[in-house]
């Protein structure tokens, strides 16, 4: 018999169509069976049933972080980490320590590192992480992952040195004709095809990653891709063998030989939304562009710290049209990673064409990030039903860049307010580990807008807290086509639920941050209790 559970004496957070506040709440096994006042509760469930008392606390949607990289996560908690140095010696001492419990010749990696935070304000050199050691390569990634530095050993097993030219869609680094170390975009990509994981150290990276998503309410994740058909392999292994808690949302996306890895899925006819509803194949994803804090996002106008930089461009539209028509025409989901104004003006005007050569009616095409728009490409969104994927929690932890980098242009920069007023679904992320991944840090910056020093910014596109739910909640199932399967507490969705230690709603938009995760319940069974 399928066990019964009544949720009561709490708010209940529904996130349906008109936010209601309901009283109590049934489960049945793994479905919720009523919403409604504690009498028809009780009724419901019959005697016998297991009796959960919030007293007090809230009870809302298993939250869905809708672009987060699992196996980086994961990858992070089995590399030296970098985000907490304050100088370049510091870094050079960790992966000094990393080097020492890591075999000679297998690489060493670090992860986090952020130039704005040392005192030095530049990246370290490969000469410098020589002196961390000659017996390993070395590779560390930004904080954006969109960049590495590397040591000597590295830059040779890349086949790398003072004579090599930059990729197209990438830069390698050189000062006075001399590398630094330092690759980004394509540059870096083609450096981690030799420095690819192997698939068994991603499957305990993914186990690591899914054990701390679980433990912040979230549910149910998006992965935005990295590590191609190993990681792939290694996701549908975790879910089968309940390594993997939370629902997977497959995005097609891997830094290395992207495209060809579309293809693959392409000529197997494997399409989005393939699968259950623990394992599902997403989009089809391309990185257009760079980062927001690097800064590398491809831009209209030059950025304000860089007169004469607009940023990389990692495909031409040419190529980005390409793909987006034989995906759209396949019957795929399309998304990219587009920040900058003139990389989303890419996109859009790719499914465009697109949707003009095979019309869709419900596709669902995605653009991740949507940095920079201005009102015509706002309005374009709008009109084509794009589902926009931002992620609020950056200001923190970047905003103080972005003033120097982007100057005004910060105040319109992840526009949630925007989307909310247009009406364009906008699914709430992280980009973890690029930031936080706890959902209720990003509601506490969709609403606050404050950085690390306590600037706020970009006020005028703050949102409400119920907004801000939603993000997290109803609009990612919706950007995976699932929204009448999960994001809401309804009748006859998956009991996916997070019990809070306060009512968001009720909560000083201030202290929205300091709300605990106190239990999640994923198919109606506890999966983390605080």
């Amino acid at each position: 018999m399928e066990k019964m559970r009544i949720y009561f004496n709490g708010p209940i957070l529904t996130v349906d169509q008109h936010d209601n506040v309901a009283e109590a709440v049934v489960t049945r096994g793994k479905h919720i069976v009523y919403v409604g006042p504690l009498e028809g509760a009780k009724e419901c469930a019959g005697p016998g049933a297991e009796e959960m008392d919030l007293k007090g606390r809230a009870l809302a949607p298993g939250f869905i972080d809708s672009h987060i990289h699992l196996g980086q996560i994961g990858m992070g908690r089995m590399s030296a980490d970098c985000r907490k140095a304050t100088c370049i010696r510091d870094v050079v001492e960790l992966i000094r320590a990393e080097a020492a419990k890591t075999p000679k010749g297998e690489w060493v990696r670090g992860w986090g590192l952020n130039e704005a935070k040392l005192a030095e304000k530049r990246l370290p050199t490969c000469h410098e992480l020589d002196e961390a050691t000659r017996e390993h390569p070395v590779m560390i990634t930004r904080a954006c992952y969109h960049v590495s530095v590397n040591n000597s050993m590295a830059l040779r097993q890349g086949g790398i040195d003072d004579h090599t030219p930059s990729p197209e869609g990438g830069l390698i680094e050189k000062a006075d004709g001399h590398v630094t170390g330092v690759l980004k975009e394509s540059a870096h990509n083609q450096l981690l095809k030799i420095a690819m994981p192997s698939e068994e150290m991603l499957e305990e990276a993914l186990s690591q990653a899914s054990e701390e998503l679980v433990k912040q309410g979230i549910t149910s994740v998006h992965v935005a891709g990295c590590y191609g058909y190993p990681q792939m392999r290694a996701m549908q292994r975790g879910v089968r063998n309940g390594k993997i808690k939370n629902r997977i949302y497959a995005i097609l996306f891997t830094f290395i030989d992207c495209e060809q890895f579309i293809e693959d899925y392409m000529k197997c006819g494997i399409v989005t939304g393939f699968g259950d509803e623990r394992f599902r194949i997403g989009p089809a994803k391309l990185m257009i562009d760079g980062s927001t804090s690097a800064p590398t996002a491809a831009m209209f106008e030059p950025y304000e710290s860089r007169p004469g930089d607009t940023g990389i461009l990692c495909y031409t539209p040419e190529q980005v049209e390409a793909m987006m028509i034989k995906a759209n025409r396949a019957g795929y989901q399309c998304t990219v990673h587009a920040v900058g104004d003139r990389a989303v003006d890419v996109m859009v005007t790719a499914i465009e064409k697109a949707l003009a050569d095979t019309p869709r009616e419900d596709h669902r095409h995605r653009i991740e990030h949507c940095g920079f728009i201005n009102e015509e490409l706002a309005e374009r969104i709008r009109k084509l039903g794009i589902v926009v994927v931002p992620q609020p929690g950056f200001f923190y932890e970047f905003g103080d860049g972005y003033v120097v980098n982007y100057g005004k242009r910060i105040d319109s920069m992840f526009p949630c307010r925007t989307w909310f007023d247009k009406g364009v679904v906008a699914a709430g992320s992280s980009d973890c580990p690029v930031t936080y991944s706890d959902p209720l840090f990003g509601i506490y910056e969709a609403v606050n807008r404050v950085t690390i020093s306590g600037q706020r910014v970009s006020q005028s596109q703050r949102i409400s807290v119920k907004e801000a739910l939603r993000m997290y909640t109803y609009n990612g199932a919706y950007a995976s086509f699932e929204e009448k399967l999960k994001g809401s507490i309804e009748v006859g969705k998956l009991a996916d639920l997070v019990i809070l230690s306060r009512d968001p709603y009720e909560t000083p938009d201030e202290e929205l941050k300091d709300i605990r995760v106190e239990r999640t319940v994923l198919d109606g069974e506890d999966v983390y209790i605080a």
